[in-house]
């Protein structure tokens, strides 16, 4: 339930913001597909089998120039790693889940009309992120059968690393955008207490509308 209210509150506050400050900030809505792994710190990536996670959220973008712009985010995320092992011919598959709010601040540059007419916009970014847990299990089926373990008390309460990526967008008539985004979300601090060396990585597609 508070995480509910937490969600809906900073959704209010980000629109709020906006019809403020409409000159200077636009909104939008995004959702994502990602892959991720847990791997150890210095390691872009684990050479392990994927997770299959996703994001969906919302941001502001605050306009400081013609080609600089600063994006927050409010992100509801699942990261994750996937474990697969074989003991005595038999196939085990663990299923890590992580379970985040997470908030991204955004440093973005803007090429305009980049050769593709001017409908269309270019864009590159990195910043910080934070996430704050709000579940974690784990899933492990072996022969068929099938069992979760809650892993709250195991997981770290939060989580922070760095964002970097780029997008393109699409100018509508109305005065939206259609954006698509590559990023890449590489975690700083530990996720687990039990193996304190592993971070969270990950990589998606993000898809979404600006108005």
């Amino acid at each position: 339930m508070k995480t509910k209210i937490f969600i809906i509150a900073g959704l209010s506050a980000m629109l709020f913001t906006c019809q403020t400050l409409q000159a200077q900030i636009k909104y939008g809505l995004h959702a994502a597909g990602n892959l991720e792994t847990q791997a150890e710190l210095g390691q872009l990536w684990n050479n392990v089998d994927l997770y299959q996670g996703f994001l969906i959220g919302g941001f502001l973008e605050y306009n400081a120039g013609d080609h600089l712009s600063f994006q927050t985010e409010l992100n509801y995320q699942k990261k994750g790693a996937k474990i697969t092992s074989t003991l005595d011919g038999s196939e085990s598959v663990q299923r890590k889940e992580f379970n985040y709010l997470s908030v991204p601040l955004l440093i973005k540059g803007n090429i305009h009309d980049p050769g593709l007419g001017d409908k269309f916009d270019l864009s590159f970014f990195t910043g910080p992120y934070i996430g704050f847990l709000t579940s974690a299990n784990s899933n492990i089926k072996t022969d068929k059968i099938a069992t979760s373990v809650d892993m709250d008390y195991l997981a770290e309460k939060t989580d922070w690393g760095i964002v970097f990526g780029g997008g393109i967008s699409y100018k509508l008539a109305n005065g939206g955008a259609i954006l698509a985004e590559l990023r890449y979300e590489m975690g700083l601090s530990k996720v687990d207490k039990q193996d304190t060396d592993l971070r969270n990585k990950g990589m998606g597609l993000t898809i979404g509308y600006r108005f």
